[in-house]
């Protein structure tokens, strides 16, 4: 493992303490129900974007998330990458 990917997997992690740690509790005490809409992939907006794993194996950046349940009942993420409208809006 490169150096940069080590760093780059701490600062996921540590991303994913602060904004998806809670979220997690949340949902253990306060499960949501299973739709079968769940299934599908949908666009994924909360209102504080946390860092989620992917279903490639990174940590979640910039763009829009997508997520549908998988089979064993978690959640999979996928991540459209920023576009350049996208960087202007969020600098702007």
């Amino acid at each position: 493992m490169k150096m940069s990917e080590m760093i780059e997997e701490l600062a996921g992690l540590y991303g994913w303490l602060w904004t998806g740690m809670p979220l997690a509790l949340f949902r253990k005490i306060f499960p949501e129900p299973i739709r079968p809409g769940d299934y599908h992939w949908s666009k994924y907006s909360p209102i504080f974007e946390p860092k989620v794993r992917l279903a490639d194996g990174k940590w979640s950046g910039s763009g829009q998330l997508w997520r549908r349940r998988s089979t064993n009942g978690k959640w999979e993420y996928q991540q459209d990458p920023e576009t350049a409208e996208d960087q202007m809006g969020r600098i702007a």
